[in-house]
């Protein structure tokens, strides 16, 4: 069993004894996870993996912007329903992610499938420990949202994968070879198609901006791009390609890294007529250092993302153009080839990709 640290083990214990007692019913809501940290004193990572145990032995069940409500105490299902299946990710404060969860969690309900989520904020460490441990209670698969922060972190998740006693199904992120399936976005269709509607609005010198540009999907979205250009006989302009392999996601303040590493691409970039950038965070930070040098968007620079963001829409001062991502979509295309592989022994294909569509706004 994985050991949580004794804060985790007290708010549990604690909780568990009050649903048990009857303070909470079946069918009752819990306070926000907010008001509970404020009552022990505690994180709200612990009281998200606090919960997270209650989820696993039924005493609860956790939604994305809907809470925690309690189930125990409801009619005892048949025992069939207790297989589990388990959805390990970073964390809901991303929309992406959380509302890969909810195509998730929704398409497990469906189905009559308990679920186990498990969330690992930025530690990839408590990641792959999870992955680890879960044969060690009664899950039968599971899907992963990933951290994969560099190519080292790539080969030693690449072997646990290739260990794990139970089928693993990834989300947002392949790894091709490992015969383990995926469900992810058509990255080269997303960038193909930022890079002709630029086109198709006179911009002669394209930019394309990406930040953990090792990573196969950030690489299928320019690709997607440079094939865009080549096919209108364009180039790229000279400086006006950024691929940096980095990436430090910070969910507190998401467009501090993007900013900065804006800045540093249109000091060697020079002019640009439009910029596709790899996703929204990426967009906002290129709009928020092009407002620092003077320009205007859209007036004097085009701006693009991918991804589609709607917490994103109220900080961004000029409405963003991009390519929305059906995240929903992929949480359910991930459980039902997880459900696939239980049922069947085997999925239809190791790659299953969803294609999205452009969102034509103010800023392109």
């Amino acid at each position: 069993m994985i050991h949580a640290p004794k804060k985790v083990t007290a708010v549990y214990s604690c909780l568990r004894e009050e649903i048990l007692s009857g303070k909470w019913a079946f069918g009752v809501k819990l306070p926000k996870e907010s008001e509970i940290a404020t009552r022990f004193d505690c994180s709200l990572g612990t009281v998200s993996k606090a919960l997270g145990l209650l989820v696993h032995e039924g005493f609860v069940e956790r939604r994305a912007r809907a809470g925690t409500t309690v189930t125990y105490g409801a009619e005892v299902p048949d025992e069939s329903q207790f297989d589990s299946v388990a959805f390990i990710y970073p964390s809901e404060q991303h929309e992406g992610i959380w509302r890969t969860v909810k195509g998730f969690q929704d398409a497990a309900r469906e189905t009559g499938r308990r679920v186990m989520m498990l969330t690992t904020g930025l530690d990839y460490q408590k990641e792959a420990e999870y992955i680890a441990r879960l044969s060690e209670f009664d899950v039968r698969g599971a899907v992963v949202y990933p951290i994969i922060p560099t190519p080292q972190a790539q080969v030693q998740f690449s072997s646990l994968l290739v260990e794990s006693k139970f089928p693993v199904v990834l989300t947002e992120v392949n790894l091709p070879g490992l015969g383990c399936p995926s469900v992810v976005v058509d990255g080269f269709h997303a960038g193909y198609t930022m890079a002709k509607h630029m086109i198709s609005r006179g911009a002669k010198r394209i930019g394309f901006f990406s930040n953990f540009a090792w990573a196969p999907f950030m690489r299928d979205r320019y690709q997607g791009y440079r094939w865009a250009l080549e096919e209108a006989g364009m180039s790229e302009p000279t400086g006006g390609v950024y691929l940096d392999s980095a990436m430090n996601p910070n969910f507190k303040d998401p467009l501090a890294e993007p900013t900065a590493m804006a800045q540093r691409f249109f000091e060697r970039a020079g002019r640009l007529d439009a910029v596709v950038c790899a996703d929204d965070f990426l967009a906002l930070g290129c709009m928020a250092a092009a407002q620092k040098r003077g320009l205007s968007v859209p007036k004097d620079l085009l701006v693009s993302g991918i991804d589609d963001y709607s917490s994103l829409a109220a900080s961004c001062g000029v409405p963003l153009t991009t390519y929305r991502i059906p995240f929903e979509e992929m949480g359910r295309r991930s459980f039902a080839l997880l459900n696939e592989i239980l049922n069947s022994g085997s999925p239809a294909s190791e790659e299953h990709q969803v294609r999205g569509e452009i969102v034509i706004r103010l800023s392109a």
